[in-house]
């Protein structure tokens, strides 16, 4: 019989909840996830009932389609109510240059700042007006790009390739002991290369390949004045984690 007052050191507790030792101590201090201080250096410990009930109060995960079972993982906070889970494919809707910006680059900058590997996907144009401002807010940025913990890419030829290039760079950096990714695509640049049914298809893939088999949080962003109406129902209905999370934050 397992105890549920078994206590677990920070690495334990950690694999336990299939997160970062980070994200836990980050939960600690500011008192979302209880634990208990011992010894002279004050190491965190954690009872495993207070694990389990942490992990009843996040948002649950749909079934998995890959034949795995779903987790509880999470990654960093957007806010003290809402927890992105691992695995999350979510789509964004903007309007105006700046409003991809203001999806962009606090997702992106969460994924920096809880040791996440982060992926930027767009057209050269939009990659340099993303990094413009995420600088401002991350000084380090240059140095980030240099050690591989943030990769800045245009679209590759189609879809095939890009769903290849995902999966090598992120089997090669979990590989390299990389725990969470974060993949941010700004989507028109591939609907300019592919057919709507092409493109609908990308999308699929990707959930099945990536989504479902790394621990990565993705927000597919679109250009509402360059998608139809018809395109955004249809990314909706490909997106379907969007719904588990407040609507204006996916809006912008």
């Amino acid at each position: 019989m397992i105890d549920e007052n078994e206590l677990l050191d920070i690495g334990q507790a950690a694999e336990f909840l299939n997160v970062s030792e980070t994200s836990l101590r980050r939960w600690t201090n500011s008192g979302r996830l209880h634990c208990l201080r011992v010894g002279q250096r004050r190491e965190r410990r954690f009872r495993r009932a207070d694990l389990l009930a942490f992990m009843e109060d996040q948002p649950q995960r749909l079934p998995r389609t890959d034949g795995h079972p779903a987790t509880a993982s999470t990654t960093r906070p957007i806010d003290d109510s809402i927890t992105l889970m691992r695995g999350s494919h979510l789509c964004a809707f903007y309007a105006s240059d700046l409003g991809r910006v203001t999806l962009a680059v606090p997702f992106l900058l969460d994924g920096l700042q809880e040791g996440s590997m982060v992926y930027l996907v767009a057209s050269a144009r939009s990659n340099k007006h993303i990094l413009r401002y995420l600088k401002e807010k991350r000084p380090s940025l240059e140095r980030d790009i240099t050690a591989g913990k943030l990769l800045v890419s245009d679209y590759k030829k189609g879809p095939r390739a890009q769903i290849k290039d995902f999966v090598t760079q992120l089997t090669k950096a979990a590989a390299g002991g990389t725990q969470s990714f974060r993949v941010f695509g700004d989507t028109w640049e591939m609907r300019r290369k592919a057919s709507a049914v092409t493109f609908a298809e990308y999308e699929a893939a990707y959930d099945r390949f990536i989504a479902r088999r790394y621990p990565v949080v993705t927000i597919c962003a679109y250009d509402v004045r360059r998608f139809s109406g018809v395109d955004v129902l249809d990314a909706l209905k490909a997106h379907r984690d969007t719904f588990r999370y407040p609507i204006e934050r996916a809006l912008a």
